[in-house]
């Protein structure tokens, strides 16, 4: 443990805390990739709905997105999409 401006820093807890947030950055990046991959196949059940993926695997769906993220044990942690063959137009 060390000291820093005023705080306790526990280099243990930093790299368990730093490990964790890699492994659920990869697993959404997969999740979203699977999406990707697998956008045809999604599109003949899912077409026009929202989609939760989480260890690539959908565990919910629903047209609206609130009703799909009440179903969600815990939406900050899953990927989340709608599925539709129309373009999307994205404001950065």
């Amino acid at each position: 443990m060390a000291f820093v401006k005023g705080k306790i820093r526990n280099s243990t807890l930093e790299v368990n805390l730093n490990e964790t947030l890699n492994d659920e950055l990869l697993t959404f990046s997969s999740d979203h990739l699977w999406i990707s991959d697998n956008l045809e196949t999604l599109l003949e059940q899912y077409s026009d709905q929202w989609i939760a993926v989480k260890n690539c695997k959908i565990i919910a769906s629903d047209p609206d997105l609130e009703g799909l993220m009440s179903k969600l044990p815990d939406p900050p942690h899953t990927c989340v999409e709608y599925i539709t063959r129309e373009p999307i137009e994205m404001v950065l």
